[in-house]
């Protein structure tokens, strides 16, 4: 694989221990941060609509900050405490934490989708429920990801 990020070592190493394809996953971190560890972006809409009203959000002690896509690959701090993450919300700044973390909930969404990588990137950036059956609402995010993989789309 050619390096396409400053993490592309720590993108291989990631995408072996969840068995993810490690193109696509650089892909993904690409098209999320562009690169930026330090990437943030407020969900406004998944605010209002899941944390704030949602009183069982693991995250929802954190306020807006709960609702945000953090990091390499823009894991929701919410979604990162449904999966079992125990730490602070910034530590999924951290490279090594953010990525794994992600790459954990894309490896779930990967067997929700019965191992289709396109429907589970479609998930992962628009969640299951518009992404059930094709076509995907989120098939454009895929089709970004996979091309900066260096797939055909």
């Amino acid at each position: 694989m050619t390096p396409k990020t400053p993490y592309t070592d720590l993108i291989q190493r990631v995408a072996t221990t969840y068995g993810l394809p490690a193109d696509v996953l650089e892909g993904q971190v690409l098209a999320e941060s562009h690169g930026d560890p330090n990437a943030l972006r407020f969900e406004k809409g998944f605010f209002e609509r899941y944390v704030f009203e949602h009183a069982a959000a693991k995250a929802g002690r954190y306020g807006p900050f709960a609702a945000c896509s953090v990091g390499l690959l823009q894991i929701m701090v919410e979604v990162a405490y449904e999966d079992g993450f125990d730490g602070r919300p910034e530590d999924l700044f951290e490279p090594r934490v953010g990525l794994a973390w992600g790459a954990k909930h894309l490896r779930h969404l990967l067997d929700w989708a019965g191992g289709d990588i396109v429907q589970a990137l479609c998930a992962f950036n628009g969640g299951k429920k518009g992404n059930v059956t094709r076509p995907f609402r989120n098939q454009s995010y895929a089709d970004t990801v996979m091309r900066l993989a260096g797939r055909t789309v």
